[in-house]
């Protein structure tokens, strides 16, 4: 019953925009009688973006579907209210840039370069010939079944549509897959490293394909197409855009690294700090354009050798909150008030046929073929069923959404059935793929979900947490166990959450020497000043497990916790009803 309401709530707020936005057109023309009118609709407008990007983030929670689809949804329900930015191509061109600057340099901090580096085989095998294989496989499918559903879809369109589809964008099954517990460890890293790779990729390959379009070029084939790209003139453009593109981004890291310093010496964040730190990819971004390089690589490059520390904290969060809660909402917002509905339900056949083909055939096809030789050499081998478990997740996200909004802001002729076959891609990968996940995990046996059966039992004695996700309490243990004896606390309890680390034997190890320590600590002490100490393992996360006892009733006085444990954000941390101690 509380399902049907939610989706009740979710379909009437869907429905009173839709009424909002009609009602808008004639807003606007109130406004143009305006001696200000053209200032006022510029702030009605980003006003409207802001609310609408709420309203995804609450909606989606609501009716728990993925963000990115709630806010295609309100981005078609609200096509009239933001008609003035889809019909002017500068305005849409100069919003995408910047989001897709800021989404790639994003995607660039979320992989650590050192697990990119170890892995770089598999990914540049799986992000370059795996990406080539996926785009030409399916433009050739959309060029051969859209006669076969009487659709006519043009040779360029087809090119298009296999290069910007092509990336893959795991930001909707990253929550899931921080709860799965892989058996190879490198899966994971390869996903996410895959996603963050192809975006640049397929950029790089789209902007080849749109170069020779301007260009007039005609060719009579997609075979015609796709050999271009190793042609003279395109080796020319991708020399300049990976040169200046990496140069550029280098140079980016580099300032990101003073100020980093800057942090280190001052030991304080300040407000301003976010600002410098968004500008320098955008800055890159433009520069590198300038110098006909690719101004997408070199905000991705920037963000991938840069490593955040603890000294850019709240700059990270303000940006992460920027990119996710903003940026990538307004993407596909606008990509939905693109779509005119009456030819995406016109192209729902060929549209949702072309997806399923893609996810179930072209996806695996590619994957096989990219990974297949690790299966059987390197040094961690990957199994048939890792490389089913690959195959399954391709979600199409925010890039291919920010090329679909390129290419319609360029104005291309012969583009009729791009963006609502692109569209029925994009919606359906976003939704069965997350959803099915965690099953999928399962019945392939290369993951297990994280998470614990029984709760905590907790003594009444008031007591200290002391927690790890391995072996650093060992150092740490020592003033833990101080401060306790000074404030009057006579128990300690040791929680161990290995996450991704699990093992019974490396859990049976680590409580062994829990044990030891425990007992050495304790022969340490006066006379009948013995401690009470409990070594407690659980299977799920930290995160979880810190949640589940803050809401129960509990006697833990206190949870000691290193400095960079914690995935809450300082607000959470607050909301919790425990107070937290940090350690270096």
């Amino acid at each position: 019953m509380r399902k049907i309401l939610k989706y009740t709530v979710a379909a009437i707020s869907v429905l009173a925009l839709v009424m909002a936005s009609n009602a808008g057109k004639n807003f606007y023309s109130l406004l143009g009688g305006n001696s200000e009118g053209e200032l006022l609709s510029i702030f009605f407008i980003t006003s409207t973006l802001f609310v609408l990007s709420f309203l995804v983030f609450y909606l989606s929670h609501l009716i728990n579907l993925p963000s990115f689809v709630v806010a295609i949804i309100l981005g078609i329900a609200a096509k009239p209210l933001l008609a003035p930015i889809v019909h002017h191509e500068e305005i849409l061109a100069a919003i995408v840039g910047v989001g897709a600057t800021l989404i790639l340099f994003s995607g660039g901090l979320e992989i650590p370069f050192k697990n990119f580096r170890k892995l770089i085989w598999k990914i540049s095998a799986i992000s370059f010939l795996g990406l080539l294989i996926t785009a030409f496989l399916f433009s050739w499918a959309v060029w051969i079944l859209a006669p076969m559903f009487g659709m006519q879809v043009s040779i360029i369109a087809s090119v298009l549509l296999g290069a910007l589809l092509a990336s893959t964008d795991p930001a909707a099954i990253i929550p899931v897959l921080k709860k799965l517990r892989f058996k190879n460890r490198s899966i994971k890293e390869i996903i996410i490293s895959e996603s963050a790779v192809t975006d640049v990729v397929g950029t790089l390959l789209t902007m080849v394909f749109i170069s020779l379009a301007l260009a007039n070029t005609n060719f009579s084939s997609i075979n015609q197409w796709y050999l271009s790209v190793f042609s003279d003139e395109s080796a020319i453009i991708l020399t300049k855009q990976l040169l200046f593109g990496t140069l550029l981004g280098t140079l980016g890291y580099f300032f990101l690294e003073l100020l980093l310093k800057l942090k280190k010496r001052f030991g304080q964040e300040f407000e301003a700090d976010s600002a410098l730190f968004i500008s320098i990819p955008i800055i890159i971004f433009t520069v590198a354009i300038f110098m006909g390089g690719s101004g997408y690589l070199a905000a991705f490059v920037a963000g991938l050798v840069f490593h955040i520390t603890e000294h850019l904290k709240e700059t990270e969060n303000f940006f992460n909150n920027l990119v996710d809660g903003f940026m990538k909402p307004i993407i596909f917002i606008l990509l939905g008030a693109l779509v005119n509905l009456p030819n995406l339900i016109n192209y729902a056949p060929i549209g949702i046929f072309i997806a399923l083909i893609f996810m179930f055939v072209i996806r695996p096809i590619a994957v096989f073929v990219s990974l297949g030789y690790f299966t059987k050499f390197g040094q961690e081998k990957l199994s048939v069923r890792d490389l089913f478990f690959i195959s399954f997740v391709r979600e199409t996200g925010a890039i291919p959404a920010v090329l679909m909004l390129t290419v319609t802001a360029l104005g291309l002729r012969g583009m009729e059935g791009l963006v609502e076959i692109g569209m029925w891609s994009i919606l359906l990968t976003l939704i069965i793929e997350p959803m099915l996940t965690p099953a999928v995990a399962k019945y392939l046996k290369v993951a297990e979900v994280m998470k614990d059966e029984d709760n905590i039992a907790l003594s009444n004695i008031p007591a200290i947490m002391l927690v790890t996700r391995g072996k650093s309490f060992i150092d740490r243990f020592p003033f833990v166990d101080d401060w306790a004896q000074k404030h009057g606390i006579s128990k300690i309890v040791v929680m161990l959450c290995l996450e991704n680390k699990y093992s019974p034997e490396l859990e049976k190890e680590i409580e062994d020497e829990a044990n030891h320590l425990f007992k050495k600590t304790n022969s340490q002490m006066n006379a009948g000043k013995e401690m009470r100490y409990r070594f407690i393992s659980r299977k799920g996360s930290l995160t979880d497990n810190i949640n589940n006892i803050s809401q129960t009733d509990h006697r833990i006085i206190s949870i000691f916790v290193g400095k960079k444990m914690l995935d809450f954000y300082p607000q959470e941390i607050k909301d919790l009803s425990i107070p937290f101690y940090f350690m270096d």
